[in-house]
């Protein structure tokens, strides 16, 4: 079995992920004799699902794949011919890495020798707020149109 749950003495908590959550509300499976056990044991104790702490600052690139990376080389290289040739070469010998480190180191060339593609697939937070008043306005308008209309 590989759902488990952790006393944690010091916040006074019974921690359990999502999948030993969903398994627990069955009545009669292990998980739930497990939780039932613990919660006679440390009357207590909160139960509590084990959150996963997200990076919200990580830069993500969700267009930024291997076509999108060829067709800009082709558009915008400086020396399309020579670029295009280092980044099907950085492919290739990739291929011979876990697939867990082809796309990153990849990913990681392209953006230190395009770095204005940074900028346009993920703007900035000055940016962004930008963008949210138009949107507003634009809903603003239309509802005082579909009023008087």
């Amino acid at each position: 079995m590989t759902n488990y749950i952790k006393i944690d003495h010091k916040n006074k908590k019974l921690v359990y992920d999502r999948a030993f959550a969903k398994n627990s509300s069955i009545v009669g499976s292990t998980e739930y004799y497990l939780l039932q056990q613990a919660r006679k044991d440390y009357p207590d104790y909160t139960p509590e699902q084990k959150k996963i702490k997200r990076n919200t600052d990580k830069a993500t690139y969700s267009g930024l794949n291997y076509d999108y990376m060829r067709e800009y080389i082709l558009r915008y290289g400086t020396d399309k011919k020579a670029e295009l040739e280092e980044f099907e070469d950085m492919i290739f010998l990739s291929k011979c890495h876990k697939k867990s480190l082809r796309y990153p180191t990849i990913k990681k060339w392209f953006l230190t020798k395009y770095p204005e593609v940074k900028n346009f697939l993920n703007p900035t937070a000055e940016e962004k707020e930008n963008e949210k008043p138009q949107f507003e306005v634009m809903a603003s308008e239309q509802n005082t149109l579909g009023e008087t209309a």
